[in-house]
């Protein structure tokens, strides 16, 4: 079976959970017998999880840094050859990386839908109500993956999908194969960490609000903020208005894994308090690195720390602040939500994601 990955999101991002999930779909299958081929169709590429590949021959592109203005370019390009090299492969079926159109059906096809953000936030993106831009894609897919059982509900609701389309397969966990590793601590104080973008609905900055609410939290430790990109000038001026100290809070623009995962296994506890994710990759990360979560309950969340975090009401800076004082003070739980974390995290494997993925491969081809 040639199973094609085409360029969509490895143009999009350098780094993030859709290209993290894509890649590791691409490594895992091609580890398995020679049943699975997969590819990568990628003429332009900016991705940075591809170098790391241990079968970059099955990844037909070239990486470039990514420069300003010239997106539109690579993306012409990429849409002019990919149809020439997934001939060449004769595909069992193409795995979209993202939702646009770009050529006329031909092969057997698979999406995967990660959340709905666009749709549920749309005023964010300065879009209307009926905002739906899935929704050609999702008509012409044989069938759709979703992340989360979370996500299959916004799905139906938003699109009115047949259900029966639709298969729920949960995302591997990266950091099982960092467990053995060395542990270099990074920084030497005592920290918070918050991995993730800073968007309105991330809900970021009521992380800095709780902090600041005990004096004794907010002079004995610090915060580590990880993605997002650089702190904005209207990110800072919301801060000084706040009286926050600078000297307090650390971003982070991005991390290799190896520093992430030295991050987590150091930290106090995980900070996630977002208003709506379609998974939470973060919180299994924590999990299996023995690092407690603090998380919202919103959204697909629940569904995935079940027992094993403490979780509060994201529009409550007090529910906050009171579990970010638990784990600071209460040694005894900190270690069983770490017990509880352990095992928990267990239930999301990169060979499970396979398994599942292949059998639905299997089944439209």
């Amino acid at each position: 079976m040639n199973i094609i990955f085409d360029f969509k999101i490895f143009l999009q991002q350098n780094y993030g959970g859709p290209s993290r999930y894509f890649f590791n779909l691409f490594e895992y299958i091609n580890k398995r017998n020679n049943k699975y081929n997969a590819f990568i169709i990628s003429p332009v590429y900016y991705n940075e999880y591809l170098n790391s590949s241990i079968f970059k021959y099955k990844i037909i592109g070239t990486k470039f840094p990514k420069i300003k203005f010239t997106g539109v370019l690579s993306n012409k390009i990429n849409r002019l050859l990919s149809n020439f090299f997934i001939e060449k492969k004769q595909p069992s079926l193409i795995h979209t990386t993202d939702y646009q159109i770009y050529s006329k059906k031909k092969y057997p096809l698979v999406v995967t839908v990660h959340d709905l953000i666009h749709e549920i936030y749309h005023k964010d993106f300065g879009k209307k109500n009926d905002f739906r831009p899935k929704e050609k894609i999702l008509d012409i897919a044989d069938h759709i993956i979703c992340v989360s059982q979370n996500t299959k509900r916004d799905l139906i609701k938003f699109y009115k999908v047949d259900e029966k389309k639709i298969s729920v397969v949960y995302h591997g966990n990266t950091f099982q194969e960092f467990i053995h590793n060395r542990i270099n601590p990074i920084f030497q104080f005592k920290y918070f960490l918050y991995v993730g973008g800073r968007k309105r609905y991330k809900n970021y900055f009521s992380v800095i609000e709780a902090f600041k609410s005990n004096k004794q939290i907010y002079n004995d430790y610090k915060i580590i903020f990880v993605g997002g990109g650089k702190l904005l000038d209207s990110e800072k001026k919301k801060l000084v208005e706040n009286n926050i100290d600078l000297s307090k809070l650390i971003f982070l623009d991005r991390t290799n894994d190896q520093d992430l995962f030295n991050l987590y296994k150091n930290a106090v506890a995980l900070i996630y308090p977002s208003f709506y994710e379609g998974f939470g990759m973060p919180i299994i990360e924590a999990m299996s690195i023995g690092c407690p979560v603090i998380s919202s309950n919103s959204s697909s969340l629940t569904e995935v720390f079940g027992d094993a975090a403490i979780s509060f009401t994201p529009s409550s800076i007090s529910e906050l602040t009171n579990n970010i004082e638990k784990i600071a003070f209460d040694n005894d739980l900190r270690k069983k939500i770490i017990d509880l974390g352990f095992k928990r995290s267990q239930k999301f494997s990169w060979e499970r994601c396979i398994d599942e993925t292949l059998t639905i491969y299997n089944k439209i081809i």
